[in-house]
């Protein structure tokens, strides 16, 4: 896994969003996420989202760091959007501009998915060269076998 430097500019993501952790995900019987995504394809999320961007492509951030990667942390998956103010019933957060190391997902499922974040946290324990920020990281799916993880660092 070989990732890329990437510049990212400032964006505003709209959608539904949740508070969890690292470990309350890694057990079927509490995971919240995978349940979140399909709520968010099955109710039409993508609908109630004013100002969208491009519609096609769907983001979910991590955001709102307690410290680490074992401590809480936001996701919202939604859609960029050039609303200003916080949609009905949904919420926005901000996409930092920044330095941001980019690995793509070779396995387009979610099998693919866990497996490229293990991968992640594996890069930064052993890699070394770039120190993770812990402001905002994101998954950006550009079409169903088009995915990539972008990890803000310092």
């Amino acid at each position: 896994m070989q990732p890329v430097v990437e510049q990212v500019s400032a964006k505003t993501i709209a959608g539904m969003s949740l508070r969890t952790n690292n470990e309350r995900e890694s057990n079927p019987e509490t995971a919240s996420i995978p349940t979140m995504w399909k709520n968010f394809f099955e109710y039409n999320v993508m609908a109630a989202i004013p100002k969208q961007i491009d519609p096609l492509v769907v983001y979910g951030v991590y955001y709102n760091y307690e410290s680490d990667s074992m401590g809480d942390y936001d996701l919202l998956i939604g859609l960029q959007t050039a609303a200003k103010e916080k949609p009905a019933n949904l919420n926005l957060v901000e996409i930092k501009a920044g330095k941001y190391l980019v690995f793509k997902v070779l396995e387009a499922s979610p099998v693919g998915i866990k497996d490229t974040w293990a991968g992640i946290e594996g890069y930064f324990e052993q890699v070394g060269e770039h120190e993770r920020a812990y402001t905002t990281d994101f998954e950006i799916y550009q079409g169903k076998d088009d995915i990539s993880i972008y990890i803000a660092i310092k």
